[in-house]
């Protein structure tokens, strides 16, 4: 067909509006082709996860020869105060992990509001619950290089002595009273010393482990916009929830008070409280243990406590475009490899859907349960406050102290730290 003059005036104009839209993408992406710059990127230290995160960035760097990436790790217990002595001395990584410790980042201006590169796509893809810790004030901080949730592992051997059943799916899960009844039984004691605990928890009285035992009874630690925890942490919902963990400790004595280090694996621990990726620990120290996979027990609600690492971008990088790339190659080009040599689970719809592990025992409980179950800690500014203010209560309520003195009192000291103008 041949276009009359007019309308290949017209078309004339689309095309010219259509390149005029597109130059500044154009632009970027020459300019990020041709010029030579170095990304630093920081990261948790884990020799695990460091050689899997080096394996992408090679890719990367062959995918970009003019990009040099210098990648950082330190220890956890370090690694949050790296980040902000670094930002604060205006010298940031120009790309680095962060948690739930996002929004306390975010509200002082670390991070790079990532908005306009994350496209609706994109954040498609993307599960409920891996947008949750990385978005302050309605706006998107970090992209989620995976999920984290938890189950129970349980000691074969012992089941099979006890004669009691192994769920294998998540609507098969224990009710408190079945998951106590197991705990009371597997529980081994000669005179007043315990030879095997019924119940252990990895991360032992933290939040990220006692949190869904409050939700599972419908109860909440903060106010909805986490401004107030008075009403909430001290409501008769967590009251009844910590009273029932209280009994773990003091009356039914399945628990012990301090952490058993590899109590599981080595015939102490009979039912074992932790995240999906303690099944790649076992598998590499401890080959010949037999141990299954089984769901989280469940109240009036089921609640398993999910996060991870997001990847952000200091607000201060010179490089915005350079480090989204790179963002970008390791949240959704290579989450798939991420996931595989990671052990983590996906984040992405698309790798659930596509990869049959994760609807087949054991994956599938933590997959069904991130996907319904999900819960997160509280992603305010004063996270580090209320960590360390759960922390004491946990390990006080666990010594017998009485639980709705223990409540108010902590309530009261969050109250005044939220309302500093920390919150959400």
């Amino acid at each position: 067909m041949v276009l009359k003059p007019p309308t290949r005036i017209l078309a004339g104009l689309v095309t010219l509006l259509v390149l005029t839209l597109a130059v500044p993408t154009l632009v970027r992406h020459t300019a990020l082709a041709q010029q030579r710059l170095t990304l630093r990127f920081w990261m948790s230290a884990d020799p695990q996860l460091e050689a899997a995160i080096d394996e992408l960035l090679r890719g990367y760097t062959r995918a970009n020869p003019n990009v040099t990436v210098q990648r950082d790790a330190f220890p956890f217990n370090e690694y949050h105060q790296k980040i902000a002595t670094a930002s604060a001395a205006g010298d940031p990584p120009d790309v680095f992990w962060m948690d739930v410790r996002t929004a306390a980042f975010a509200a002082q201006g670390t991070l790079l509001v990532l908005d306009k590169y994350l496209t609706p796509q994109n954040k498609g893809d993307i599960l409920e619950s891996g947008l949750i810790e990385p978005v302050w004030k309605s706006h998107i901080y970090g992209v989620p290089m995976h999920e984290l949730t938890e189950g129970l592992f349980v000691n074969r051997a012992m089941f099979e002595e006890a004669g009691i059943k192994i769920p294998q799916r998540v609507e098969e899960a224990w009710t408190w009273d079945e998951f106590v009844t197991n705990a009371r039984r597997l529980t081994r004691r000669t005179g007043d010393r315990t030879d095997v605990w019924g119940f252990g928890v990895l991360r032992h009285l933290s939040d990220w482990s006692i949190l869904p035992v409050i939700v599972q009874n419908n109860g909440a630690v903060l106010s909805s916009d986490m401004k107030k925890a008075t009403g909430s942490l001290n409501s008769p919902a967590v009251v009844e929830a910590m009273k029932w963990y209280q009994d773990l400790f003091t009356r039914h004595r399945v628990i012990a008070i301090d952490p058993l280090p590899d109590g599981f694996p080595t015939g102490k621990i009979a039912i074992f409280q932790a995240p999906s990726t303690y099944r790649a620990v076992l598998d590499r120290r401890f080959p010949d243990f037999k141990y299954a996979v089984v769901p989280m027990f469940k109240g009036k609600r089921c609640a398993v406590t999910a996060g991870g690492w997001n990847v952000s971008i200091a607000a201060r990088t010179k490089n915005p475009d350079a480090a989204w790339s790179l963002v970008d190659w390791l949240t959704r080009e290579k989450h798939a490899d991420w996931v595989r040599t990671s052990g983590y689970l996906p984040v992405r719809k698309s790798l659930i859907q596509k990869e049959r592990q994760f609807r087949q025992y054991p994956w599938d409980i933590f997959a069904t349960q991130l996907q319904n179950c999900a819960i997160h800690r509280p992603h305010t500014a004063a996270y580090n406050f209320f960590f360390d203010t759960f922390l004491a209560v946990a390990k006080d309520i666990a010594l017998g102290r009485d639980v709705q003195r223990t409540l108010d009192d902590a309530s009261s000291r969050l109250d005044v730290a939220l309302s500093r103008g920390v919150g959400r």
